[in-house]
């Protein structure tokens, strides 16, 4: 194999005195972002550790700062990223930890704090982040006088060291973190959050809709004992709160979500709702979820289907259309326009996340598609999604208007405008305006470049 071979010449090897195979095992203890790094070392490392794996950088994991900064500083470094991207480049590198390779984020993206990039620090636990936006003044809180969401945030990431931090900063809180740290399976910080509750300054609910999503936390992200202890310690809740407590434990992650679900019903959870099989239908395992409901006379309905559209989950979207039986609108032919609206917004929703396989099932399925379709899948800068729209439906089924080349625009895609235009799809004055919202200066650039006719006042605007 090779770059593995016990036969490759000594001057090819990492290490001459070691075989390619040492050499390789020795790197997978590394750091994955340390990997690209070690390729430095000698020719032999390049041509050995070449996959893309051993190439790439994850910015959600720490980057050696010098190798951060001869990216992101490098002049013209952000030009191809949209606002959107520079400001995901900021979320990952706070949720990374490294204070020298936020700062320069900072600087690369041009981008003004905001709460979002105190959020994905405090989510990921990442202590000295989280001390270096405060110093900064970074926001707190998603808009001005509301309570800030940052306790919840590391409480769901079960990080109690930085939730200690976070209480002596003196704010106010949207919650009080314990949901979200049940939620996240962290019984023993949501123990610890609720014994700090009442010296908490909490705004963000009242105490009887704190107990709704306390028992819907749990029954969500913790096991079946937790849950019997909590609901006995608790007192029993009101019905409201039975039914939103059944969905969680549904669509639990954890293993023993059907003894929490039968367990539910034994105390009096109704079942006769189609939220447990919604909240189901969220989960990679769907479809073997569904059919174990189903089988227990659990209803599905239109909104079922849709979630599984959403999710990308062609396995669960067949169970429900096929074997399970679902109607998506009322059978009755005088509801036939109820019946289509429910039908678009699932294949708007599939194409909206890019998910082709839940397209191609939909339309095999007999489905209608549109030019909707089309223009959410270019919202979302899928261009596979909006290729395959084109050979099935035709130019003209999707619409090439100057509102599908807007949308490519805004989306900061510039092959996608490129692809747009070479099969005649018009375009229009304003573009450019839709390209400056995008925050991509290639976008601009390149619309500039082609001719695209200019409004004067479009850009004066934006």
């Amino acid at each position: 194999m090779s770059g593995t071979s016990t036969d490759a010449p000594v001057a090819m090897r990492v290490w001459p005195q070691l075989l390619p195979e040492l050499a390789a095992k020795i790197v997978s203890h590394l750091e994955q972002n340390e990997v690209p790094n070690f390729r430095l070392v000698n020719k032999a490392a390049a041509a050995q550790f070449s996959a893309p794996n051993h190439t790439t950088y994850r910015l959600s994991q720490p980057v050696p700062p010098h190798a951060f900064a001869a990216k992101w500083l490098a002049p013209g470094s952000t030009g191809g990223l949209t606002l959107k991207r520079r400001r995901q480049l900021l979320y990952l590198t706070a949720a990374s930890g490294l204070v020298p390779n936020l700062e320069a984020a900072v600087q690369a993206a041009g981008c003004l704090l905001t709460y979002e990039v105190f959020e994905a620090a405090a989510a990921a636990g990442k202590l000295e982040s989280c001390q270096w936006l405060w110093d900064q003044g970074c926001p707190t809180t998603s808009h001005p006088q509301a309570p800030s969401g940052l306790l919840a945030a590391a409480a769901g990431g079960g990080h109690g060291h930085l939730c200690e931090w976070l209480l002596g900063l003196g704010l106010a809180w949207a919650s009080g973190g314990a949901s979200e740290a049940a939620r996240g399976g962290h019984a023993h910080l949501m123990e610890w959050l609720l014994q700090q509750r009442p010296q908490l300054d909490v705004q963000g609910a009242e105490p009887a809709e704190e107990q709704r999503l306390l028992f819907a936390a749990v029954a969500h992200g913790c096991d079946l004992p937790t849950l019997q202890r909590f609901w006995h310690a608790r007192g029993t809740p009101d019905a409201g709160a039975k039914e939103e407590t059944l969905a969680a434990a549904a669509g639990s992650p954890a293993p023993d979500w059907a003894a929490k679900v039968e367990w539910l019903v034994a105390q009096g959870c109704p079942r006769a709702t189609v939220r447990p099989a919604n909240m189901a239908a969220r989960r990679p395992d769907a479809a073997a979820r569904l059919a174990w409901l189903r089988s227990r006379d659990y209803p599905m309905d239109s909104w079922t289907v849709w979630v599984a559209a959403g999710e990308g989950n062609v396995a669960t979207l067949q169970y429900l259309l096929a074997e399970a039986g679902v109607s998506v609108g009322d059978p009755d032919p005088e509801d036939a326009a109820l019946r289509a609206s429910n039908r678009a917004l699932v294949t708007q929703a599939a194409a909206r996340e890019g998910h082709l396989a839940v397209l191609q099932a939909l339309h095999a399925a007999g489905w209608p598609l549109g030019g909707l379709c089309a223009l959410e899948a270019v919202r979302g800068g899928h261009m596979h999604v909006l290729a395959w729209l084109v050979e099935t439906l035709g130019a003209a089924g999707v619409g090439f208007a100057p509102g599908l080349f807007n949308a490519a625009a805004q989306s900061g895609g510039v092959v996608l405008m490129a692809w747009l235009r070479e099969r005649g799809c018009a375009w229009g004055r304003d573009a450019f305006a839709s390209a400056a919202m995008s925050g991509c200066e290639e976008a601009v650039e390149w619309l500039v470049a082609q001719g695209c006719p200019m409004e004067t006042m479009a850009l004066t605007e934006v």
